[in-house]
């Protein structure tokens, strides 16, 4: 529903600036009538289309009404602005068309005889004109305002300014108007078609001057600097006396939030970044970059505790690579952020990352230099952290890895589990417990689902579920980068598991106990899990009635804008875009609220570094099942998230979309520890793009 008032919202402003564009054309024609009788005729054709125009307002209104049963911050912005609307419309109604009601009755039926000298000047009065050129602009302040400007961050400062220049431009009309009403009495109402040719010609020189000074300017204040600095940022909510404090601190180099370096690795990987041909299990090829050959790239499979060193070598990857620990709370310094926590490891360079493995549960790496690109290309695999003492030998363990690979240039995108982008079938004995560790490495929001067998969600994005319960003929809606761990106990009938993106559906994965033609269905209506309601509660460190040190709105959106020199779709936070997102500053220790709201039309998986989200609630509603514990959240259309964590990590993290080209594209900002800086920059004479 609110993708569609978007939508409609969206038409309307567009149509509104095109409908009293049209009003105040019909209107400036109306005192060049010869006869009384051409009068009256123009008359009522301006009458019907002020009145159409007049729907569209109200049509914008009600939209605006629908749109704040959605929150207040759906709607504060676009009620500000269609307020300089609505009054001069109202104004309109009142004065102009009674006026227009008043000539008509004058000219009875008079209507061969000559328009009178003061109906003439009536029609060309700054009092008569005002109200529909005031309309006018504020129809196209509004629509410039929705596709490059919303939202706008409203304040005394914002509302002072927008109404100045909204007032400024009225006296600017209303004395343009009263010398083109003395101009039209001198000439005697006669404009002449070189006149007319002429001010149309000036019109449009001094329109395309103004767009395309616009343009050029906007185009370049948008190109991204040559070299960022991550920790010097503009910080958001700062107060002077937290400045003061954080600049008096003695500051810590991320370089020194290291993992253990002098330990010895209970296991330690090696993974090359290289260019290789790989084959779809449909035959089809393509260059992907991979990691030892493969892609996606080896898992890693450790035990808790265990101290964990990752070797890094790029072989030919031109622009870099990095490995970043996907909803992994390693140090700062082993984070694997381009430009944030290091540099980007060049062709022929070596990384070491060392990390204890605390968590435990399914998880992600990826590299995190051009992301958008190279995740997309198969640098990622599956980190798994297993009990040190595990019992559970007895379960069938399977990683879904699932992913959408580019094979053209033409957006068109193939889905598949790893490289099988059939229909896959593996042998499972009946009673055997089977669990799924699926790992969604798509930009999109995926869809799975378990054909007509009981199964438990016991995990999700690594965080374990509190006391399960077994349901059946559920989706299971994971965000980008999440994970959904499953557990199901094989039937002997056949099991399949498919699932639906943007990106298309996965054939997916047949389980049976012998190979057999069968493909079980899945039914597309089936409802979707909720894992706000689902397990049960427990204890946790906050809930909706704790202090909170730090209390953030991000507000989720998407525009017209430059970026980097060229126009694009972008997606903003707080209505700006990296590197002009603030900077969310908080100490070590504090309890961090933060508050996602969506007002676009995309899904936006949102991504915290170093940190898991406890989910508080869902649009206004408390969760009440086991603590949804994230780091991939999925905050789509209309909804409103409140979240919490414990800053119980020092360093400086990237929060982003990870939907990767949205981040490409802007909706990126940073996490900063006070006292907490880095030595290593982004921008294009660095070696260092991290999205």
């Amino acid at each position: 529903m609110y993708e569609k008032l978007y939508l409609v919202d969206f038409i309307i402003v567009f149509v509104l600036v095109l409908s009293w564009a049209l009003v105040a054309n019909r209107l400036s024609r109306l005192p060049f009538r010869n006869t009384n009788q051409e009068l009256k005729q123009s008359m009522k054709r301006f009458t019907i289309v002020y009145i159409v125009a007049l729907v569209v307002v109200i049509a914008e209104l009600i939209v605006l009404g629908l749109l704040g049963t959605y929150g207040w911050e759906f709607m504060k912005e676009k009620l500000f602005l269609s307020m300089p609307l609505l009054i001069p419309s109202v104004f309109a109604t009142l004065f102009t068309l009674s006026n227009l009601r008043k000539i008509t009755r004058h000219i009875g039926n008079d209507s061969q005889f000559v328009v009178d000298e003061e109906h003439r000047k009536l029609l060309t009065s700054s009092k008569f004109i005002l109200p529909i050129q005031a309309t006018l602009v504020s129809a196209i302040i509004d629509c410039y305002a929705f596709y490059f400007v919303y939202p706008f961050e409203l304040n005394i400062m914002n509302a002072s300014m927008l109404w100045i220049a909204f007032a400024l431009i009225l006296v600017a009309l209303w004395f343009r108007q009263k010398r083109r009403s003395i101009k039209l009495v001198q000439t005697h109402y006669v404009m002449s078609p070189s006149t007319r040719l002429l001010r149309t010609v000036i019109s449009l020189v001094c329109l395309s001057i103004i767009i395309g000074g616009w343009y050029s300017l906007s185009a370049k204040v948008s190109v991204l600097p040559d070299h960022i600095n991550m920790g010097s940022m503009h910080h958001q909510e700062m107060d002077m006396k937290t400045m003061h404090h954080s600049m008096s601190d003695k500051e810590v180099s991320v370089a020194t939030l290291t993992g253990p370096r002098t330990k010895k690795a209970d296991h330690r990987f090696e993974l090359v970044a290289q260019k290789k041909q790989v084959k779809l299990s449909s035959g089809k090829t393509m260059e992907a970059w991979t990691f030892n050959g493969v892609t996606p790239g080896p898992q890693l499979r450790v035990k808790q505790g265990d101290i964990v060193e990752v070797v890094l070598k790029n072989k030919d990857i031109t622009d870099g690579v990095t490995i970043h620990w996907h909803g992994y709370n390693v140090p700062n310094a082993e984070d694997g952020v381009a430009g944030v926590t290091q540099d980007s490891v060049q062709p022929g360079g070596t990384h070491v990352y060392r990390f204890e493995a605390k968590q435990l549960g399914t998880f992600w790496y990826h590299s995190h230099q051009q992301s958008a690109k190279q995740v997309i290309k198969g640098l990622f695999g599956s980190l798994i952290v297993e009990p040190k003492e595990s019992t559970q030998s007895h379960i069938k363990d399977i990683t879904v890895l699932s992913h959408a690979w580019q094979l053209t240039e033409d957006k068109s995108f193939t889905p598949s589990y790893g490289l099988s982008d059939t229909l896959d079938r593996q042998i499972i004995k009946p009673g055997t417990p089977v669990r799924l560790r699926i790992i969604n490495a798509q930009n999109y929001p995926q869809t799975f689902q378990l054909s007509d067998v009981p199964f438990k969600v016991i995990a999700i994005d690594g965080n374990d579920i509190h006391s399960p319960t077994s349901i059946k003929n559920r989706k299971l809606f994971i965000a980008g980068g999440g994970r959904y761990d499953v557990l199901f106990t094989m039937p002997k009938k056949p099991v399949r598991l498919s699932s639906q993106s943007d990106a298309g559906v996965t054939p997916g994965i047949v389980f049976s106990e012998k190979q057999t033609h069968s493909i079980p269905d899945t039914n597309e209506n089936n409802p979707v899990f909720d894992p706000s309601q689902y397990g049960k509660k427990q204890q946790t460190p906050f809930n909706l009635n704790s202090k909170f040190d730090r209390d953030f709105k991000l507000i989720l959106d998407s525009r017209a804008g430059f970026y980097n020199g060229k126009l694009r779709l972008l997606y903003t936070i707080n209505g700006q875009v990296f590197p002009n997102t603030p900077m969310l500053t908080v100490k070590e220790g504090d309890f961090v609220k933060t508050t996602f709201v969506n007002r676009g039309l995309d899904h936006h998986p949102m991504h915290l570094h170093g940190h898991l989200m406890l989910v508080l609630s869902q649009n206004g509603k408390p969760t009440t099942g086991s603590p949804w514990w994230t780091d991939s959240l999925d905050v789509a259309p209309g909804e409103v998230y409140e979240v919490a964590f414990k800053a119980d990590n020092p360093g400086v993290w990237m929060d982003h979309c990870h939907n990767l080209w949205h981040a490409e594209m802007g909706m990126t900002m940073h996490l900063n520890y006070e006292g907490v800086t880095t030595p290593f920059e982004a921008g294009k004479k660095t070696v260092n793009q991290p999205e």
